[in-house]
């Protein structure tokens, strides 16, 4: 009796992975890959970085600065990297200054693009720009990118209260303004599948910090808060 209740079960069980395999291959609308493939993200040119910056923002950071970079300091007479608290993710209500090159056209929006820790650095320097962490809270409290904000990708994904509280920050947000995600670096997902939701919602200049967390602390030079 017990090895033919046995054999029914793997019989069940071959049965329903077959049936999955065949699904996958002749009638998933997103077949999943049999392994594993990277993911291929091209990285973003600093002349691309310093056209986008250079309508967020009166002083831009020039091609001169960076190559003169890394630079530790991402305020004149100061020491500290600004703080989160200083830095709210939500949409601020004073009126936004008008680039100061009115003949400029805006920048049609773009498929998500990698930056070096370098090109971080360069971005730092410029407060319009976003930076996400897509990693666990605790990860996040331990250490992260100054001015960073936390959006717990696995969270958002389990929690429906904290996906509706998030989705709600990101639509109140302007659009136009450029945003970094990160997470762990390597191997990790959580920064390109933040990096999907930002597009998703309109989000028009998205980058991921491919080197994440893990790259960033292992620099002399960077700035980071707890």
């Amino acid at each position: 009796m017990i090895k033919r209740t046995f054999a029914e079960v793997a019989l069940l069980v071959g049965l329903g992975a077959g049936l999955g395999l065949v699904y996958n291959a002749a009638f998933s609308v997103k077949p999943l890959p049999w392994i594993r493939q990277p993911r291929v993200v091209d990285t973003a040119s600093t002349d691309s970085l310093l056209r986008i910056l250079s309508q967020h923002r009166r002083d831009t950071v020039t091609r001169a600065d960076a190559n003169r970079l890394p630079l530790r300091d991402t305020a004149p007479h100061s020491h500290q990297a600004p703080s989160a608290q200083t830095m709210p993710l939500a949409k601020s209500t004073e009126p936004r200054l008008p680039p100061q090159n009115d003949a400029t056209p805006p920048l049609a929006p773009e498929n998500v693009r990698a930056v070096t820790y370098k090109q971080v650095l360069m971005m730092l320097r410029n407060e319009e720009v976003m930076f996400l962490d897509a990693r666990r809270k605790d990860e996040f409290d331990a250490g992260h990118i100054p001015r960073a904000q936390n959006v717990d990708i696995q969270q958002f994904e389990l929690d429906p209260m904290y996906r509706n509280q998030v989705m709600q920050m990101l639509y109140s947000l302007d659009k136009s303004r450029p945003v970094v995600t990160y997470c762990g670096g390597g191997n990790c997902e959580l920064s390109h599948k933040l990096s999907e939701l930002l597009r998703s919602v309109g989000f028009e200049h998205v980058f991921i910090y491919l080197g994440g967390w893990n790259e960033y602390i292992t620099k002399p030079d960077a700035p980071r808060e707890q």
